[in-house]
């Protein structure tokens, strides 16, 4: 029972002391071998889309349109509206009459008729329809790419040898692990949305420019393709310095590729990372010998228990039925007692692991 409440001590406070002093005698080596097969996605063109997209949204809501004015000189009978600019043509070209009556009235042969339409068939407009088209296809390619994680599975290889050696005993220990896993980091952004919330976002918001009254009135007009032409509403109005930002890059990933996939292995040497292996192998040791010395005290016991039990029988008039009783609810006590203190052990033990693996996660991210 003392035994193994110091058992409980020993793996709360070991005794660093005689860890130094068993790491003088002891030598040595660790190897580690990691494989990286990582897949670095460059979700920048996320960041690039969702920053554009409140401009764009500005000049859809509100896009600039043009009054177009026809002119055709037609006559009298088919001249719709006699307009200003009509009466002051008719007065500059006489020839266009047709009779000047005697009270004053004057009958044209013909008459110019002015016609006059809103449209929004700009160049600026059909560049802003172009770059939505443009972005439709670019963010459906990207989806029908492999996915936007970025991920790296690793695999890590562990050779451990030592040897401890005193005058009195020699220890060797060979130990190799091999440990796979997937290293991945869900990013989001400052709202905490995920790279696929943030796509079906955007794939949102484009459907809805292009379902816009005006993307489809400009459904019919000729696209704008490179270069773009630098007009003073292109070059000199926030909305579209921005919407120009975005063509340029389009156009220059397009061509470069966005996922990065790479593999390498690296040799690991990290002393803080052998310390630990050292320490184990020190708990290995320091147990053999705690195991040692509990067959000496079993040993011990056996002879002790044999001498109270003659003593007790010697001395007291008891059958072996009663003595067995005796015994038997001593026993009982032991092993629950044995069973609690068990317990605790391993609770403790299992943190310390914990602690351990914790320490151990840390470690290896600082080698990224």
């Amino acid at each position: 029972m003392i035994m193994q409440n110091n058992l409980v001590n020993y793996i709360e406070n070991i005794d660093e002391q005689k860890i130094q002093k068993f790491i003088k005698q002891t030598s040595t080596n660790l190897k580690i071998k990691r494989d990286v097969d990582r897949v670095t996605a460059d979700t920048s063109w996320i960041d690039m889309i969702e920053e554009a997209i409140p401009y764009l949204d500005n000049i859809i809501r509100n896009p600039r349109r043009f009054i177009m004015q026809e002119e055709n000189i037609v006559p009298i009978a088919k001249a719709k509206v006699v307009t200003e600019e009509s009466i002051k043509h008719l007065a500059q070209h006489t020839g266009l009459i047709q009779e000047v009556k005697e009270d004053g009235s004057i009958i044209p042969e013909k008459l110019l008729n002015v016609y006059r339409e809103e449209t929004m068939d700009l160049y600026e407009n059909r560049f802003i329809k172009s770059l939505v088209d443009n972005l439709y296809v670019f963010v459906t390619n990207k989806l029908n790419e492999s996915d936007q994680r970025s991920y790296a599975n690793i695999k890590n290889a562990v050779s451990y040898s030592g040897e401890y050696k005193t005058k009195e005993e020699k220890v060797k220990i060979n130990l190799t692990i091999d440990a796979d896993y997937n290293d991945e980091v869900e990013k989001k952004n400052k709202d905490g949305f995920s790279l696929n919330e943030r796509i079906e976002h955007l794939q949102d918001v484009i459907a809805a420019f292009r379902s816009s009254t005006f993307i489809k009135s400009l459904k019919e007009a000729a696209p704008v393709r490179s270069p773009i032409r630098k007009t003073n509403v292109i070059l000199k109005e926030q909305n579209f310095i921005k919407a120009l930002e975005l063509w340029e890059y389009l156009e220059k990933n397009n061509i470069k590729p966005f996922t990065k996939k790479e593999k390498y292995s690296v040799n690991v040497d990290d002393p803080k990372i052998k310390e630990k292996y050292d320490l184990g192998f020190f708990i290995n040791v320091d147990s053999l010998k705690e195991a040692d010395i509990s067959n000496k005290e079993i040993n011990i016991v056996g002879n002790n228990l044999n001498k109270l039990i003659y003593n007790y029988v010697l001395n007291n008039d008891i059958t072996e039925t009663e003595l067995k009783k005796i015994a038997h609810k001593e026993y009982k006590e032991a092993i629950n007692k044995k069973n609690k203190i068990k317990k605790e052990i391993n609770d403790k033990f299992n943190n310390l692991i914990k602690e351990y693996n914790k320490r151990k996660k840390v470690a290896i991210s600082l080698l990224k």
